[in-house]
């Protein structure tokens, strides 16, 4: 009987542990609300769901929430990706938000800046892979290649045209760049 009683006690306080470990903010903030470092990707894949639930603006369930950026980060237009080195070529971008209909983003119209990623294993989130949905991935583990095909229609500097319909972020990211000038982190952006 006591061995009834442990069993059915043990049982309870497992299922009150894992309720209480599953109780975390699915904004993009910690339970304090500090901007966990996934935040942006969490976004994306947010901004990816609503597109696949709605119409094609991603205006899946009314209300849109706009991309927030995380400290240190900023806005990106990706006009090109080009070299052996992937360098990419890219104009500084800003957000407009519309919250019923979501963000906007556009290029600021200021100089172009060339950057590569820190290395291969810069994580790079993307919004769409074929029969995956949103994915994570590395510069070197297909992320770089996303990236370029979206921005010049094509796997290589020459060659021919490669298949953009996984290409939902009109070119625009939230980039992390650091004091070299290097990408540390890239999250493909869903704009309305």
């Amino acid at each position: 009987m006591s061995s009834i009683r442990h069993a059915l006690a043990t049982t309870v306080l497992a299922c009150a542990a894992l309720t209480l470990t599953a109780c975390q903010p699915d904004d993009g903030t910690d339970a304090t609300g500090a901007v966990t470092p996934s935040a942006t990707a969490s976004h994306a894949k947010g901004d990816a769901k609503g597109q696949a639930k709605g119409d094609a603006k991603g205006k899946g369930s009314g209300k849109s929430a706009c991309h927030t950026l995380a400290p240190g980060h900023k806005y990106i237009l990706v006009e090109s990706v080009s070299g052996a080195m992937n360098t990419i070529t890219a104009k500084d971008a800003k957000q407009n938000c519309n919250p019923d209909e979501g963000a906007f983003y556009n290029a600021d119209g200021g100089k172009e800046h060339e950057y590569t990623v820190a290395s291969g294993s810069t994580p790079i989130h993307v919004l769409h892979l074929k029969g995956k949905g949103p994915d994570k991935m590395t510069a070197a583990g297909g992320g770089i290649e996303h990236v370029r095909i979206c921005a010049n229609g094509t796997a290589q500097d020459t060659g021919p045209s490669a298949d953009t319909s996984d290409c939902y972020g009109e070119n625009f990211y939230d980039v992390a760049v650091n004091s070299a000038g290097k990408i540390t982190e890239m999250t493909e952006l869903y704009g309305s």
